[in-house]
C-alpha cells in the first residue's frame, strides 16, 4: 500500500474533507494510506510527522512560508525515501524541495519556470498587484496544454497537473489528484478522472450551494428570491474559496444572520489572492453599505501577502477607498484550537493574519468568529453576533441623516483630582472637542447647548468632575442595560449596585456626563478603586465597578449612541482584562464597547498603543499630528551665563549647580565644558504647546521640525549635516548652509542648486534635490494636517479611512505625514532594519564604553533593558538593535527578506564577552511582536547553552550559576520577562501618582508581582518571580532608549515605571548601586546620559523655561495639567533617586513660591496648581527634597489656602 504525507500550512481544520477523500479512495478499490500533518506539527518538532517523512512514498507540502519550518522539511526530507515530493504556494526554500521526475526548481531557488514570467509579464500590464492573481490564471491556462508538454518534461506535466487539481479543493478533485500521483509517480494502474473546474471567483448562495459567475447574476437570482429588495442595505461578504467548496457552517451563520438583522448580503469567494480584484471590478461598482472579510490576510495578495505585509497597502487603499464603506475583518481562528484560543488568546502567526496585514489595508474592525474544534472550524454564536453588532451599527451610522446621528465623546480624568479632567497626552483636548462641535454643527448634527468656547467647556468639565451636574442613573436602568452574566460578575466583586463608589443615593449611579440632545460629552470613570490602585493591581478576577460598567452601558443601551469618540491618548477601556486580541464574550473591552462604532483620537506616532484601542476596543483609530516643535534656547541667568563664560569657576557652579568643576580640571576646561553644556541646552528641542485636532501648524513654527528632521539618516541617505561634512564643508559653515537650504528652498522655493553654488563655493552636494524635497514634503504634510477633522467627519457618515504608518516626523519625515490617518504598525518580520541595526549597536557599544569607564574597565555582566513596543516601531528596531549588540548577534533574513533567526556572531569576530540582557518588554510589546519575542528567545536560549567559555559569555554563566542553584533549563535560559496575558502596565506609575506607596521596597514588590512573567518561545507566561530575582541579582546597568522629542522623561510615568523601578529592583537584588541609562536616538547623534544627568537637562531645557512653560499656559486647563504632571513625575524620579535637590527647588521657586505664576495656575486649572504643591510636600516628606522650615511653611499655607477655595467652589456650586 503506497503512503502519501501530506503537510498543509495554516488549515489545521480539514479533518472532515481528508475523511471524506480516504473514503472515495476506499470505495474505488485505491490502496492507498493518507497521513496529514500541518505546520504546527513542524513547530513542536512532531515524531511522528519526521517518521512519516523518512517513510513516505510521497511527500506534498503545501502553505508553509516560515524558514525555520522550510529548514526543518529539508533536513528530514534529505533522508527521506519518497519517490516525489510535490511543493506549492510556499516560500522559494519549499519550492526548491520539488523533485517530480525531472521537475526541479531552477539552482534551488524556487522560481516559477520561465514560461509562466514572461506570460505574466505580458498579462499583468504593469499591474504589479496583478501578479500573484496572474499566475493562477496561468497556472490553469497552462493545464489545458498538458497533453502538449513533451516526455521529457513528464515530471513538470505531473507537477501543473497535481496542481491544478489540488487548485479544485472538493473532495472529489482531491481524490483524484491522489490517484493521479499513484499513476503518474508510482505506475499505479488507474483511471483518473478529468479534472472538474470551479471557478476561482465568483458568488454563491450559501443555502443551496450553487455557483454565479458575477455580481449581477446573483442579485438577479437574489431579487426573484426576495433576499434583495430596492433601498435594502447591502453588505459584501468576501469568503474564501476553498471554504466555500468545502460547505463550512461559519459562512452561511454569518450571511444567515446579517440577513435575519435586514440586511442583503453579497456572497463572493476568491481563492485568496483574487480579492483585489473582486474590490476593483466587481464591489467598487456596487451600492454596498459595508465590506466584511472573512479572509484576513490583505487585499492584495490574500495568502501570499504574509511573506510581504505592507508591500501592497497603497494599493489596497486606492481601491477600498473608492469603495468607501466601512471594513470589517470577521474571521474564525485558521490555526487555533478553540480551548487555546480561550487560554491565550491570539497565536502569533495568526495575529498577522488577523490583525496586522488587514491594519495596513486599513480596516475598521476585527472580530473573531470561532477556531477549531474536534478538527472542524467552527463559529461561536455570540461572536457571529458581536460581527454583525459591529456591521450593523455603522450601517446605521452611515444611513442615518446628521441631524439624527447621537454621538458621544469620552473624555478622561485619572486620576481624578489632579485637574486633568478633559486632558490627554499631546492634545488640547477642550479647544479640539469645541472645534469637533463646531465643524459637526456644520455638518448639520443637532449639538443642542453644548459649549462652542473652550473655557466654557472646561468651566462645565470641573464642575462634572466634582458632581456638579452629573446625571444619577437608576439601579433598575442599570439592570436592565446589563447581561445577567455581565451584572454577577460584577456583582461577585462589588456587591449590590449602586455601590460604594459613585453612588447617587441608595437607587442610583452617578455618571459624569452632558447630554446635549444628540452630543453626549462624558468623563470615563476611574477603572479601579479610586485611592486604592493595589486592589485593581493584585486581583486577577478583576471586574469593572459598578459606575465603570454604568457608563459604558448607559452610552450603549441607555443614550443609545451610534458612534463613541474617545478623544485622545489614551482611555482605560482598551486596557481592561481579558485576551490580548481576539476577544471572547468574557473579555470586558468586547462587554464595555459591543457594537457600537467607536472612533479613537490618537497621536500619529504611536502605532503601538492605537493597536491596542483597535484589537481590543474595535476602534477605527484616526491619529492627530503632534504639537510643533521649538529650540530651547537660554533663557534668564544661562542667557547671562554665556556673556559670563570669563567668570571664575565658583561664580559658573553657583549657576550651574548641575556642572561643578572637576577636581583635575583647568579653569580654562571648564569654561569649555560650561560653553558646550549651554549650547546643548540652547540646542535641544522642546515641544511648542499642545495639538488642537483638525488644526495644521503655522509654516513658521514647522520649521524647527523640518531642521531636525533633515539630520536624521533616511530612505539610505545620511543626513544632511553628516552629508555636508563628508562632502568637506567646514564645521562652522555647515549650520548656515542648512539654514540657507531650509528657509530659502524648502520654506522658500528657490532652486537649491543655485543657493548652493552661492554659498558654498565647492562642487554640488549629491542628492540635494532629494533632502529638499524630503523638507518640502514635510511642510506639505504638516499642512494638510488640517484633514483630521475631515477624516472623523467621514467616518462618523460611515465612510471608510485611509490608513498610514503610524511614525515620528523627525525620523520618518514626510512618510509620517499628514495625520487623519488610520494609523498602524510595522512588518515584524523585519525588525529590526539595516539602519536601526547600526543605530542600535552603536548604543551598545557607548553604554558598554559608558559602564567601564566608570567601573575600572570592568565588562557589564548583565543589561537590564527596559523595550516598547512604541518605540520600535518609530525607529524600526534600535532596542532590538541594541540587544544584538549587547549580545553579540545579527539577524539571518529567508529568500523572501523575512528575518527568521538571529544568530551568533563568532566571539573571535565580536572581540569581546557576550553580554547577557534582561528584557523587560511592555504588555503592548508582548501582544504586538510575538513573533519577535519567539525568536529573541530562541536566541537567549541557544546563547545561553553554547559552548563557550562563561568568561566569554556571560550568558552562559548566569545560566550555569542557575543551573548549579538547581534552576531548570528552561529557568535558567529566561530572559524575556513581562505582565500576565490580558494584563497591562507595571502598575508603578500609578500607585505614585495616588500616593499610595510607603517605600521603595514596596514598589519593587509591586514590579516583581506584575512583571514577572517569561513570554517568549513555548513560555506561555506562566509566572517566575524567583527566576526573575536570580536575574535582577546578576544586573550591572539598566538600560532604555528614548526615541522621540515628545516623551522624554519629565513627560511621561512611564520611564519611571519601567526602567526607573527595574533600577530600583536591581539596586535591592544586589545589595550595591546600579547605574541606568538612556539613549536619545531622536536626532542624528546618540547621546548617552544617565538618568540623573538627562532629568538635569530636561529640567532646564523644558520644565523650567519659559519657551515650554508659556507655550503650555497658552492652552489654558489643558497646558496647566501638563505642568501639574510634571511635578507627578518629579516626585516618581525622586523615588528612584535621580533628582537633584535644585530641580525640586527651582521647581518650588518658579511655579509656586512665585505668587504671579502661581495665580496664573491656579486660575487656569486649581486642582493642577494643588497637585503641584502638595508633590513638593510629598517630595519633602518623602525625603526627596530637603526643604528648609520656612519654604516648607509657606506650601503648606498655600496647600491649604488652594484646598479651601477649591472647596469653596464646590460647596457654591
Amino acid at each position: 500500500m503506497a503512503t502519501l504525507t501530506f503537510v498543509v500550512g495554516i488549515e489545521r481544520f480539514n479533518a472532515g474533507i481528508w475523511g471524506e477523500v480516504e473514503r472515495r479512495l476506499a470505495a474505488a478499490g485505491v490502496a492507498a494510506k493518507l497521513r496529514i500533518f500541518n505546520d504546527a506539527h513542524i513547530d513542536r518538532d512532531d515524531a511522528t510527522l519526521a517518521a512519516a517523512l523518512a517513510d513516505s512514498d510521497i511527500v506534498f507540502v503545501s502553505l508553509i512560508n516560515m524558514r525555520a519550518q522550510a529548514d526543518w522539511l529539508a533536513a528530514k526530507l534529505a533522508a527521506s525515501r519518497a519517490a516525489a515530493v510535490f511543493a506549492y504556494e510556499s516560500m522559494p526554500e519549499v519550492m526548491a524541495l520539488t523533485r517530480v521526475g525531472e521537475h526541479r526548481f531552477k539552482e534551488k531557488k524556487g522560481e516559477a519556470p520561465k514560461v509562466f514570467k514572461l506570460l505574466m509579464r505580458l498579462v499583468t500590464r504593469g499591474r504589479d498587484e496583478d501578479a500573484l492573481y496572474t499566475y493562477t490564471k496561468l497556472v490553469k491556462v497552462a493545464s489545458k496544454m498538458l497533453p502538449l508538454i513533451p516526455k521529457k518534461l513528464a515530471g513538470f506535466r505531473t507537477w501543473l497537473g497535481v496542481n491544478l487539481y489540488w487548485n479544485q479543493p472538493d473532495a472529489a478533485n482531491i481524490t483524484e489528484m491522489v490517484k493521479l500521483i499513484l499513476r503518474d509517480v508510482l505506475d499505479q494502474p488507474l483511471d483518473v478522472a478529468p479534472v472538474a473546474i470551479i471557478p476561482t471567483m465568483g458568488c454563491w448562495d450559501p443555502r443551496g450551494g450553487e455557483f454565479f459567475a458575477d455580481p449581477d447574476a446573483y442579485l438577479k437570482w437574489a431579487r426573484k428570491q426576495g433576499r434583495y429588495k430596492k433601498g435594502q442595505p447591502l453588505v459584501a461578504v468576501l469568503g474564501i474559496r476553498k471554504h466555500v467548496v468545502q460547505r463550512l457552517s461559519y459562512l452561511r451563520e454569518l450571511i444567515e444572520g446579517l440577513e435575519a438583522r435586514g440586511f442583503a448580503v453579497l456572497p463572493v469567494f476568491v481563492s485568496g489572492i483574487e480579492a483585489h480584484v473582486a474590490v476593483r471590478e466587481w464591489f467598487a461598482e456596487l451600492p454596498l453599505d459595508a465590506f466584511v472579510s472573512t479572509m484576513g490576510f490583505s487585499i492584495v495578495g490574500g495568502p501570499a501577502s504574509s511573506t510581504k505585509p505592507g508591500h501592497y497597502h497603497e494599493t489596497a487603499s486606492d481601491l477600498l477607498a473608492k469603495m468607501d464603506v466601512p471594513y470589517v475583518v470577521a474571521q474564525p481562528l485558521l490555526m487555533q484550537e478553540e480551548h487555546e484560543w480561550h487560554e491565550r488568546g491570539v497565536h502569533a502567526m495568526q495575529s498577522v493574519v488577523m490583525y496586522d496585514l488587514p491594519e495596513m489595508d486599513g480596516v475598521a474592525s476585527t472580530v473573531a468568529l470561532g477556531a477549531i474544534r474536534d478538527g472542524e472550524l467552527t463559529a461561536v454564536p455570540d461572536r457571529i453576533a458581536r460581527a454583525i453588532d459591529q456591521v450593523e451599527g455603522w450601517i446605521r451610522l452611515r444611513r442615518k441623516p446628521a441631524a439624527e446621528r447621537r454621538i458621544a465623546l469620552v473624555l478622561y480624568d485619572f486620576p481624578p483630582g489632579l485637574g486633568k479632567a478633559g486632558t490627554a497626552a499631546l492634545l488640547d483636548v477642550p479647544a479640539s472637542v469645541v472645534a469637533l462641535l463646531r465643524r459637526l454643527r456644520e455638518e448639520g448634527y443637532s449639538i443642542g447647548r453644548a459649549p462652542l468656547e473652550a473655557e466654557e467647556l472646561t468651566r462645565r468639565l470641573a464642575a462634572l468632575a466634582s458632581g456638579e451636574g452629573s446625571h444619577p442613573l437608576p439601579v433598575s436602568e442599570y439592570r436592565r442595560l446589563l447581561s445577567a452574566k455581565t451584572a454577577d460578575r460584577i456583582e461577585r466583586q462589588w456587591g449590590q449596585a449602586p455601590g460604594d463608589i459613585a453612588a447617587a443615593g441608595r437607587d442610583a449611579i452617578r455618571l459624569d456626563t452632558l447630554d446635549f440632545g444628540n452630543i453626549l460629552i462624558g468623563l470615563q470613570p476611574s477603572m479601579g478603586t479610586p485611592g486604592d490602585p493595589m486592589k485593581l493591581l493584585f486581583d486577577k478576577s478583576f471586574a469593572p465597578h459598578h459606575q465603570y460598567a454604568a457608563f459604558y452601558a448607559h452610552l450603549r443601551g441607555g443614550w443609545q449612541a451610534d458612534a463613541i469618540i474617545h478623544v485622545g491618548m489614551h482611555g482605560t477601556v482598551e486596557w481592561m482584562p481579558g485576551l490580548q486580541g481576539a476577544l471572547t464574550a468574557d473579555c470586558w473591552p468586547d462587554v464595555m464597547m459591543g457594537g457600537v462604532p467607536h472612533l479613537y483620537l490618537y497621536p500619529l506616532n504611536n502605532p503601538a498603543e492605537a493597536s491596542i484601542a483597535r484589537r481590543r476596543s474595535y476602534a477605527t483609530v484616526i491619529s492627530h499630528a503632534v504639537p510643533p516643535y521649538a529650540r530651547a534656547g537660554l533663557y534668564k541667568q544661562l542667557a547671562q551665563l554665556r556673556n559670563r563664560l570669563d567668570d571664575a569657576a565658583d561664580e559658573l557652579e553657583g549657576a550651574l549647580p548641575e556642572l561643578p568643576r572637576l577636581a583635575d580640571e583647568t579653569l580654562a576646561q571648564y569654561h569649555q565644558r560650561v560653553a558646550a553644556h549651554l549650547q546643548l541646552l540652547e540646542q535641544r528641542l522642546i515641544l511648542d504647546g499642545l495639538h488642537v485636532f483638525g488644526s495644521a501648524p503655522e509654516r513658521t513654527r514647522a520649521r524647527a521640525l523640518v531642521e531636525a528632521a533633515m539630520d536624521i539618516p533616511r530612505n539610505g541617505l545620511p543626513g544632511l549635516a553628516s552629508a555636508m561634512h563628508s562632502q568637506g564643508v567646514e564645521a562652522a559653515q555647515i549650520a548656515m548652509l542648512r539654514d540657507a537650504l531650509i528657509d530659502r528652498c524648502i520654506m522658500g522655493r528657490e532652486d537649491p542648486q543655485r543657493v548652493w553654488s552661492a554659498l558654498a563655493k565647492q562642487a554640488p552636494l549629491p542628492n540635494l534635490s532629494a533632502y529638499i524635497n524630503e523638507g518640502r514634503g514635510i511642510v506639505t504634510g504638516l499642512g494638510r494636517c488640517g484633514e483630521e477633522l475631515d477624516a472623523l467627519v467621514h467616518a462618523l457618515d460611515g465612510g471608510y479611512v485611509r490608513p498610514a504608518y503610524g511614525a515620528d516626523p523627525v525620523r520618518s519625515g514626510a512618510a509620517a505625514l499628514p495625520s487623519g490617518r488610520n494609523i498602524h504598525g510595522i512588518d515584524p518580520w523585519r525588525l529590526p532594519t539595516d539602519l536601526a541595526l547600526e543605530r542600535g549597536r552603536k548604543m551598545a557599544s557607548l553604554l558598554i564604553d559608558r559602564h567601564r569607564a566608570t567601573h575600572d574597565g570592568a565588562w557589564p555582566r548583565t543589561v537590564a533593558q527596559a523595550l516598547w513596543a512604541m518605540d520600535t516601531i518609530k525607529s524600526e528596531g534600535e532596542g532590538l538593535g541594541v540587544l544584538l549588540g549587547l549580545v553579540g548577534a545579527e539577524p539571518v533574513r529567508d529568500g523572501q527578506g523575512k528575518i527568521f533567526s538571529y544568530q551568533l556572531i563568532p566571539l573571535e569576530q565580536l572581540g569581546r564577552p557576550r553580554i547577557d540582557v534582561l528584557l523587560d518588554v511592555s504588555s503592548v510589546f508582548r501582544d504586538t511582536f510575538q513573533m519577535t519575542l519567539d525568536l529573541l528567545d530562541d536566541l537567549f536560549r541557544r546563547a545561553a547553552l553554547a559552548d563557550e567559555s562563561p568568561e566569554q559569555n556571560f550568558l552562559r554563566a548566569n545560566a550555569d550559576a542557575m543551573l548549579a542553584a538547581g534552576r531548570s533549563r528552561e529557568e535558567a535560559t529566561a530572559r524575556i520577562f513581562t505582565q500576565a496575558p490580558g494584563l497591562y502596565g507595571t502598575g508603578v506609575d500609578e500607585v505614585i501618582e495616588e500616593s499610595q506607596w510607603n517605600d521603595t521596597e514596596q514598589l519593587t514588590d509591586l514590579y516583581h508581582h506584575r512583571n514577572s512573567h517569561t513570554t517568549g518561545g513555548p513560555r506561555n507566561g506562566a509566572a517566575a518571580p524567583e527566576v526573575l530575582r536570580s536575574m535582577l541579582g546578576t544586573v550591572d546597568h539598566v538600560f532604555q532608549a528614548i526615541d522621540s522629542v515628545e516623551y522624554g522623561l519629565t513627560d511621561m510615568s512611564h520611564y519611571y515605571g519601567h526602567s526607573g523601578v527595574i533600577q530600583m529592583a536591581a539596586t535591592r537584588q544586589r545589595g550595591t548601586g546600579v547605574a541606568l541609562s538612556y539613549a536619545e536616538s531622536f536626532t542624528g547623534d546618540v547621546r548617552l546620559d544617565d538618568a540623573a544627568g538627562l532629568l538635569r537637562i530636561e529640567a532646564r531645557s523644558k520644565f523650567l523655561n519659559p519657551k515650554w512653560y508659556e507655550s503650555m499656559l497658552a492652552h489654558g486647563h489643558a497646558g496647566a495639567a501638563e505642568i501639574g504632571n510634571r511635578f507627578t513625575h518629579l516626585v516618581g524620579w525622586g523615588a528612584v533617586g535621580s533628582v537633584d535637590q535644585w530641580v525640586f527647588q527651582d521647581a518650588a521657586a518658579t511655579f509656586v513660591l512665585d505668587d504671579t505664576m502661581r495665580r496664573r495656575l491656579e486660575a487656569l486649572n486649581p486642582a493642577a496648581a494643588r497637585n503641584a504643591v502638595s508633590r513638593l510636600i510629598e517630595a519633602n516628606g518623602r525625603g526627596m527634597w530637603q526643604a528648609d522650615d520656612a519654604t516648607l511653611a509657606r506650601l503648606q499655607e498655600l496647600y491649604a489656602d488652594i484646598e479651601d477655595r477649591l472647596e469653596g467652589v464646590e460647596v457654591a456650586a
